[in-house]
């Protein structure tokens, strides 16, 4: 009989544990909510988490205001600044930058012709162009330089759009001559490859906000409070302020 007790004695023990384990873990939501989410794409896998989030799969509080993303029908992230529309190929949370292109040279070359492009101008209040990067000059409603041609312009559909880079100096010469319509300026990351492949594999930018490091290092997931507009830790059990590490316990009187 009383082997029977201890028994069911330690049963209840460990049921109790259980149901506060998962009441503990249970009490966050926004915790489970900021799971780290893809457009879904065949060709990229790119993980979105804090400060971007996307914004038809996460809630607006697991990223920051103006990090928000939509998903573009072949699956890539789109980040809009107030400049421009940019497809994000890769996020590099560890130095806060990322690699974009213009959606219109973001794939292989297509029937639908380029329209003009908003120059970059290289900053905004959140994102910035990364340094030491080379520019391109695209050029609208050109003729007679097919060699240097991305695609037909849309300005003038018998013309065609040139990208050079800007210290082609003999080539731009040429271009000056060529080419009626509309110069935009965008850049790329190296010249390492042809301006056209270059073009589509894009450019480093920079985001300035709160590094999420110390967060996601002790388990947590980082995310924004708009009504207090202030950095949280989300935690299985908790929110927090800067971090998920055990709290020191309370001094006892």
């Amino acid at each position: 009989m009383k082997q029977r007790t201890l028994l069911s004695t330690f049963n209840l023990i460990i049921l109790f544990s259980l149901l506060t384990r998962i009441t503990v873990y249970s009490m966050n939501p926004k915790f489970e909510a900021c799971e780290p989410k893809t457009c879904g794409g065949t060709t990229n896998h790119q993980n979105v988490s804090f400060p971007f989030y996307i914004i038809s799969k996460q809630n607006s509080y697991c990223g920051l205001p103006n990090f928000g993303l939509t998903c573009s029908h072949d699956g890539f992230p789109i980040l809009n600044t107030s400049e421009t529309l940019y497809t994000v190929q890769n996020i590099f949370y560890n130095n806060q930058s990322l690699r974009v292109s213009i959606p219109g040279l973001s794939g292989p070359r297509s029937t639908e012709c380029i329209a003009p492009l908003r120059n970059i101008s290289g900053h905004s209040k959140r994102f910035s162009v990364a340094s030491k990067q080379k520019q391109v000059l695209l050029f609208y409603g050109c003729k007679n330089m097919q060699e240097h041609s991305i695609g037909c312009s849309a300005e003038n559909r018998t013309g065609s759009v040139v990208a050079l880079y800007w210290d082609d100096v003999e080539n731009l010469k040429l271009a000056k001559k060529n080419c009626r319509g509309t110069v935009s300026v965008t850049r790329v990351e190296d010249e390492k490859r042809g301006v056209e492949e270059e073009l589509r594999r894009g450019f480093l930018m920079n985001w300035t906000a709160k590094n999420c490091s110390e967060c996601s290092n002790s388990g947590g997931r980082c995310g924004f409070d708009q009504d207090h507009y202030a950095f949280r830790c989300y935690c299985r059990d908790r929110i927090d302020s800067e971090n998920c590490y055990p709290q020191p316990d309370c001094p006892s009187n």
